[in-house]
């Protein structure tokens, strides 16, 4: 037999062929409580020694499904009449899509600059001396000057041209603009949803009366998912 410090709040409880029939919610000195759900409208009691065993963190009980479900239909046909019955809820749920957008870098401009060596050739005007020489014949005979004697000598007679430099420096002659722009375009974007979708079947002598689709309505917390064991 499980003992009661061996059960916690929040635990599953599933029942002996595995199915999971919902959580603890509350413990008592003989039994404890396991959450509503869609099996069990209500919370129901389970005694200590009605648990198998504890498994992988799961409280494991001795009845299988159809035994917690007869024992439901039958606390449910103990008044002996018809009674109006907590509603079921089953949740349909529905994938829906949501875009986003991200911005990412899908290439790039590259402006290379590379040295082109050419001649040019510029006409500057330049000047330059010419030497003349010519012998003219005295006009007169003239004496020469006192103290002159006649000696060998020479005379140097410098002749100048302007001699072209070239320099050189450098000018902008070009610039390249680049400039960006923002393009908004429309782009389809798609992805496969699922949605459930549910058929309800009648076995026997059930009146059914469907009431035309409405808006869902937000499910409360305490409506999760679970089954229960013996209604208290």
């Amino acid at each position: 037999m499980v003992k009661q410090q061996e059960i916690a709040r929040g635990m599953v409880v599933r029942s002996s062929d595995g199915e999971k029939l919902g959580k603890v919610t509350r413990l008592d000195v003989d039994a404890f409580e396991i959450e509503k759900g869609f099996f069990f409208p209500k919370e129901y009691a389970v005694r200590y020694d009605e648990v198998l065993g504890i498994r992988d963190g799961d409280i494991i009980l001795t009845h299988a499904r159809d035994q917690l479900a007869g024992a439901r239909d039958q606390g449910r046909g103990a008044d002996g009449g018809i009674a109006a019955s907590d509603e079921i809820r089953v949740p349909l749920v529905e994938e829906e899509i949501t875009a986003g957008k991200t911005v990412q870098e899908v290439g790039r401009v590259q402006v290379r600059k590379e040295v082109v060596t050419e001649e040019k050739q510029v006409t500057v005007p330049v000047a330059r001396e010419v030497v003349h020489v010519e012998r003219v014949p005295a006009s007169e005979a003239r004496p020469i000057a006192s103290g002159t004697t006649i000696e060998e000598g020479s005379i140097s007679v410098p002749v100048r041209e302007e001699q072209v430099e070239i320099s050189k420096r450098p000018v902008v002659k070009e610039e390249l603009r680049i400039s960006k722009e923002v393009v908004h375009e429309q782009e389809q974007a798609r992805a496969t949803v699922r949605r459930e979708e549910a058929e309800v079947r009648t076995e026997g002598q059930v009146r059914r009366e469907d009431t035309p689709d409405a808006a869902p309505e937000p499910m409360p917390p305490e409506l999760e998912t679970g089954t229960g064991g013996r209604r208290r």
